[in-house]
């Protein structure tokens, strides 16, 4: 009974067997009959477009033209055909069309590792997959790409198999097959590339938009030289032409645009760029893809009016010049980016005021100049400040390098003891740069990489961890998208939103392939965001940034202009609570923003009063301006949203602490609850007025001319003279040109320092400490030694202009 139900058991397993083996036969069999006809395999045609939808699903463009141009085998370098077989498959030439030692390395490799770490196609896989197949990766499509491989094997020679694949493959940039891509990179015919070039294409080929010179010609140069080694352990060259190919002078030919479309140009690229890193170009031109994106057509098109306004050449306030640099011969550029800082979504881009390939928006690294300046605010914040604490701005030999003082202020002018707030509404550089030192530079590098900025170079010879960085002095520079980015974090309550372009993409049946998830991260508190948009306000109501409120009266605006040094960029970067839209203006290799250019009369074409046209922030502000007026019109106003921790306390701003009775002014600042001033000021004391013998620097006489005789104010006791006062010095530095006229200004009872007239900067001890002014003590003597007849005269002069005045008053004394 036993052996019958062994047997039993054993015909069962065997008849299972026989029956899972013959499914999956069939199975098998059915999966081949329904592969594509090889035969039909080299006439392939795309079959369906990629469609991209604006926010409202309005359609922005299709995606179905493939940028190719077919050329033979016999004109494409043998130099680059070996490169290929080195890089892709090495058993090419001798396979029959699948390798089965690489699937089941491939199999051994992704077992240990469990996940997909290693490939197996062959390029003749390859070829089968991108021609006949979808990219979807299914169990079926596998098994008809090792079909069809076996079939173009059977039915094509080796040499008509690669000359198919070089014609089909995609190198990025819109480059479809190895003739389109030699123009793009190189600008010449592919059977001219040298073995370097030929190598280089060829080693971006497995992630053209990673790897692309373009991108980053670093990782394209490592990854040609891969190749050239490749080939010589194939034996296709030798190690000294592998060698001289390595030296070879990378010329890129400059990017050409080969996208056809009318709305939002910029952003349609970077949309197409993203899903073909996503899905790969196969899929985005033939799949039948349904793209979404974040797009706002209406502040699109605002965005667009407005630079079109700007640019008018009758009532516009930007000029237009051709040159022979850059990547667009029109000059100066422009860009304008605005996101959601909520969510992260890109609602308008403009990367640039034509239609080229330079996306000045994401690929454009600027020096931010003051538009950088938040940061260093915000990183002293962290650290305890408050908007009313005090900082000097008084000029000093701040960069141990420099012979000079460094830095200066805009004309020259200094003020003295002033608050952050003011010191950021007027963008005023020393008292920045100070406070840079206080805080130390690590602070506010840390809080810029937390902002999103992806560019700071912390080693190396030249690196930015130097107080120049306080001024957005950087070694790269920042983008637009990245100011627009942090200053969202300001808007957003102190969360970062990654910035993204597109919602959700779908396949050609409407499934899902792709739902955007930005990450979100708290990169500051509530509190401070609040405080710095505060600030920010500030420098739009009452400072540099006044030009960006014209057009929105009554909606809150906080925001900040950047001008370089020599004007080269022009900045402006402001927020609502709900949008964020940074704008930048400068011309693509970099230049003085100085428009002197003339006609054939010689007449100004640019400017006014004979002026040439100088660009800076405030062209930058009144774009934003115009803009964002045009495109929040029909929104609802709404307010930034205050903590309940911060107070607001009056206080001395001289000081930053509370006033005392002789406190000649006041303001009111805010506060996080704890860190709010309790020490009454002592800088303000009883003051005496006296007058001054201009011409001795002495206490003045009644014999002393009135004319030269000036009032100065001094406490009490110390006798430290105090504001209000202006001083002002030309000095000529050595190696400059012109002498430089500075200006200090002291408010009402301010100490005043000493100047050294020969450098304009103040004088201190040898601890570091201000030099000041004091009464003198000594009564002026060189007008009191003239004869009793001069001053029986002066006597008699004043009488009689007394009795003149009365008369003529009409007898009225009063």
């Amino acid at each position: 009974m036993l052996r019958k139900t062994s047997q039993l058991i054993l015909i069962s397993i065997l008849l299972i067997i026989a029956l899972g083996f013959g499914a999956s036969v069939g199975y098998i069999a059915w999966i081949i009959k329904t592969a594509p006809d090889v035969s039909k395999l080299s006439n392939f045609k795309p079959s369906e477009a990629s469609t991209i939808y604006s926010a409202d699903g309005e359609e922005l463009t299709r995606l179905y033209i493939e940028n190719r141009i077919y050329v033979p085998l016999s004109k494409i370098p043998m130099d680059l055909q070996n490169a290929l077989v080195s890089s892709e498959d090495q058993k090419f030439w001798e396979h029959n069309g699948i390798n089965i030692w690489a699937i089941l390395r491939a199999i051994y490799i992704d077992l240990k590792h469990m996940s997909k770490v290693q490939g197996a196609s062959t390029i003749t896989q390859q070829l089968a997959r991108g021609i006949a197949l979808h990219q979807k990766k299914f169990f079926s499509r596998k098994i008809q790409e090792i079909y069809l491989a076996i079939q173009l094997e059977r039915m094509y020679t080796k040499e008509e198999i690669l000359e198919m694949y070089l014609n089909q493959v995609f190198l990025g940039h819109s480059a479809q097959g190895v003739q389109t891509a030699a123009q793009q990179y190189f600008g010449k015919d592919v059977e001219n590339l040298t073995l370097g070039e030929s190598a280089m294409l060829i080693g971006i080929l497995p992630a053209p938009n990673a790897y692309s010179p373009y991108v980053n010609k670093d990782r394209a140069v490592q990854r040609r030289d891969t190749v050239l080694n490749l080939m010589v352990d194939e034996g296709y060259i030798s190690i000294d032409k592998a060698d001289r190919a390595k030296k070879e002078d990378l010329k890129l030919a400059g990017l050409r645009n080969y996208i056809k479309t009318d709305t939002a140009p910029y952003f349609v690229s970077y949309v197409r760029e993203q899903v073909m890193d996503m899905f790969g170009y196969d899929m985005v031109y033939r799949g039948g893809l349904k793209i979404y994106t974040t797009l706002d057509p209406q502040m699109q098109n605002a965005a667009e009016d407005a630079l079109a306004n700007a640019l008018d050449p009758e009532k516009g306030y930007l000029p237009t010049i051709n040159r022979q640099t850059g990547n667009d011969p029109t000059q100066p550029q422009v860009a304008l980016i605005s996101i959601d800082p909520q969510t992260g979504q890109i609602k308008a881009m403009v990367g640039g005021r034509g239609n080229d390939k330079f996306n000045r928006t994401v690929q454009a690294y600027r020096q931010p100049g003051s538009a950088f300046k938040p940061i260093a605010y915000v990183a002293a914040l962290e650290q305890g400040y408050s908007p009313g604490d005090v900082v000097n701005d008084i000029p000093g030999y701040l960069d141990p390098g420099n012979p000079n003082p460094w830095p200066s202020n805009y004309n020259d002018n200094y003020e003295g003891p002033m608050t952050l707030r003011y010191a950021l509404t007027h963008s005023v550089n020393v008292a920045t740069v100070r406070l840079q030192e206080k805080i130390g530079i690590n602070a506010s590098i840390q809080l810029a990489e937390r902002l999103g900025f992806t560019s700071i170079i912390k080693e190396g010879t030249n690196n930015d961890r130097n107080l120049g960085f306080a001024l957005g002095g950087l070694t790269k520079g920042v983008t637009p998208i990245e100011l627009a980015s942090a200053y969202g974090v300001f808007a957003n309550r102190g969360i970062y939103v990654q910035p993204s372009a597109i919602v959700k993409v779908e396949d050609s049946d409407g499934h899902v392939l792709y739902q955007a998830s930005p990450s979100q991260k708290i990169v500051m508190q509530e509190d401070i965001a609040y405080q710095i948009t505060s600030m920010l306000r500030s420098v739009v109501t009452n400072g540099t940034g006044w030009r960006a409120a014209n057009h929105l009266p009554g909606r809150p605006i906080a925001g900040k202009t950047g001008t370089t040094s020599d004007s080269k960029d022009a900045w402006f970067v402001g927020y609502t609570p709900d949008v964020v839209t940074s704008v930048w203006i400068g011309e693509d290799s970099p230049r003085s923003m100085i428009y002197d250019e003339t006609d054939e009369n010689g007449k100004l074409l640019y400017g006014s009063n004979g002026q040439p046209l100088k660009l800076s922030s405030g062209e930058a502000a009144r774009l934003w301006g115009e803009y964002m007026g045009e495109a929040l019109e029909n929104r609802p106003v709404t307010d930034f949203e205050r903590p309940a921790n911060l107070v607001q306390v009056k206080i001395d701003p001289a000081t930053g602490l509370l006033p005392n009775q002789y406190t000649p002014k006041t303001i009111t600042e805010t506060y996080r609850e704890g860190l709010e001033p309790t020490e009454i000021e002592q800088l303000h004391q009883p003051t005496i007025t006296v007058g001054i013998d201009k011409a001795t620097g002495q206490l003045a006489t009644p014999q002393c001319p009135p004319d030269q005789v000036v009032q100065y104010t001094y406490q009490e006791g110390s006798g430290i003279r105090v504001g209000p006062a202006t001083l002002r010095y030309s000095v000529k530095r050595e190696g400059e040109d012109t002498p430089r006229n500075f200006i200090y200004t002291f408010e009402e009872g301010v100490p005043v320092v000493q100047i050294d007239p020969k450098t304009g900067v103040p004088v201190t001890d040898d601890d570091g400490n201000y030099l000041y002014q004091y009464m003198p003590t000594v009564k002026c003597e060189e007008h009191s030694t003239g004869s009793a007849t001069d001053a029986l005269q002066n006597g008699a002069k004043k009488l009689v202009d007394t009795i003149w005045n009365f008369f003529n008053s009409g007898g009225n004394s009063n």
